[in-house]
């Protein structure tokens, strides 16, 4: 019976832990393909694209 409890604890306790790995990992990959992205992209382009309207 005692094992049953430390088993079930952990599993609580474990999943908030791996919600906030994988939010992180999302996060930081969004972050990372974030910069790729701007790399092909010049700061004039979003500006003529704004006065053109």
């Amino acid at each position: 019976m005692w094992e049953l409890l430390t088993s079930l604890l952990f599993a609580v306790a474990m999943v908030p832990v791996m919600m906030a790995i994988i939010l992180g990992a999302i996060y930081g990959l969004g972050a990372v393909f974030n910069v790729f992205s701007k790399i092909g992209h010049t700061d004039g382009d979003g500006q003529t694209a704004k006065k053109s309207h």
